[in-house]
């Protein structure tokens, strides 16, 4: 299981977007020296408090220099808005900064606040996107390119500079929010990453299994090859001591994040599109439930809130639902917050996945390899009468 630290910059009302952005790279050092596999933030414009990376080749060069290991993910580009060479520049720039370790994710776009600034229609997100990481994979991988299109008009050949590490291309994801966004992935040959399953998990499963079961002689990679990886989002993420701990220091940010995405944002799409954004209708359903912390945290995987335990229990049920790797959105707290979860992850949940012969377990001499005591919430959870 592959664990990756998500953040957006989200800056904390009386402090300012100066120290919040170099605190986003203490950040993913910790990150790095914690054994994450990788780190990444998303493209989000006009938002002056819960997502303020408005440039991430800028503060992926920063993080690039800063750490050695750690695969850095566009997670994601609008390239619906943004042109597509300025994007393949940036990747392959950063690319070369990191010594190879950059991937890219793109998402069409799916709020109005950015689409109506930058005058993109929404029923042009679809077309626009997809023509965009057409046109992105031939500037990164072919000596050089040229494009006729329908939205990105018409460009002469060219060749791209500079030129990335990776051959022929980075490893390519896209955002899905629907079964059939998620089977596209699999079937253009894009890892999967899942966003805001706040309809629990059997949603979850069916985004996995939709991108799971394409037989692979239906796989055509819009890239130069096909990058096969499933990975579940966890947009709040904190780990404390104890459950209430980490409820409370996650209560701000479930609740404005819920806001923003629940009643702010899918809602006024569905209400403004119902073709494409149609499948954002039923989230207005949710509205009444965006000021109650304890639904959101258990309303299925999209909040990962809680001790090391009930942690490795979660991530081990979206491991065996199918997904490879897990997402975790570790942002809009206090720094100090912050680097205390990340610091959590790495001591006490990230063994039990990466290293889980070196984990110190209480046990039971004779006992069977597979035994449910050896795992890591038996004794916690069999006081709870969880485990039978």
């Amino acid at each position: 299981m592959r664990f990756i630290l998500f953040t957006e910059g989200g800056t904390l009302r009386g402090e300012t977007h100066h120290r919040r952005h170099h605190d986003l790279i203490e950040e993913a050092k910790l990150a790095e020296e914690m054994g994450f596999y990788g780190w990444g933030t998303s493209e989000h414009h006009f938002y002056n408090e819960l997502a303020t990376v408005s440039q991430p080749p800028v503060m992926f060069g920063a993080v690039a220099v800063q750490t050695h290991r750690m695969k850095l993910r566009y997670m994601s580009r609008l390239v619906s808005a943004i042109h597509p060479i300025l994007v393949a520049e940036q990747t392959t720039s950063t690319d070369i900064l990191s010594n190879g370790r950059v991937e890219l994710a793109v998402a069409r776009g799916n709020t109005l606040l950015q689409l109506d600034a930058f005058g993109v229609p929404l029923e042009e997100t679809k077309g626009r996107a997809e023509e965009a990481l057409e046109l992105i994979v031939r500037a990164i991988s072919d000596p050089s390119f040229s494009h006729e299109g329908r939205y990105w008009g018409s460009i002469p050949e060219r060749q791209l500079t500079p030129s990335g590490v990776q051959e022929p291309h980075p490893p390519l994801f896209k955002i899905a929010q629907s079964v059939d966004s998620a089977r596209d992935a699999r079937r253009r040959g894009l890892g999967l990453i899942t966003s805001d399953m706040y309809f629990g998990w059997d949603a979850l499963q069916s985004y996995l299994d939709a991108y799971n079961d394409v037989p692979d002689e239906e796989v055509d990679p819009v890239g130069r090859f096909a990058t096969k990886s499933a990975a579940a989002m966890s947009i709040t993420c904190r780990c404390a001591k104890t459950n209430d701990l980490a409820l409370e220091a996650a209560e701000r940010d479930m609740t404005m994040f819920a806001q923003v995405i629940i009643n702010d944002l899918y809602a006024q799409l569905a209400e403004r599109d119902s073709g494409d954004y149609g499948h954002f209708a039923p989230v207005a359903e949710l509205r009444d439930r965006i000021d109650d912390p304890e639904w959101l945290r258990d309303c299925g995987p999209t909040m990962m809130i809680g001790d090391p335990e009930h942690v490795v229990r979660k991530i081990q049920r979206i491991k065996e639902m199918g997904a490879d790797e897990i997402i975790l959105r570790i942002d809009n707290g206090s720094h100090e917050e912050l680097m205390s979860t990340i610091e959590h992850l790495g001591r006490y949940v990230i063994p039990y996945f990466n290293n889980p012969s070196g984990v110190l377990r209480d046990t039971v001499i004779g006992m069977l390899p597979g035994d449910p005591r050896q795992t890591p919430s038996y004794e916690a959870t069999a006081k709870a009468g969880v485990v039978a």
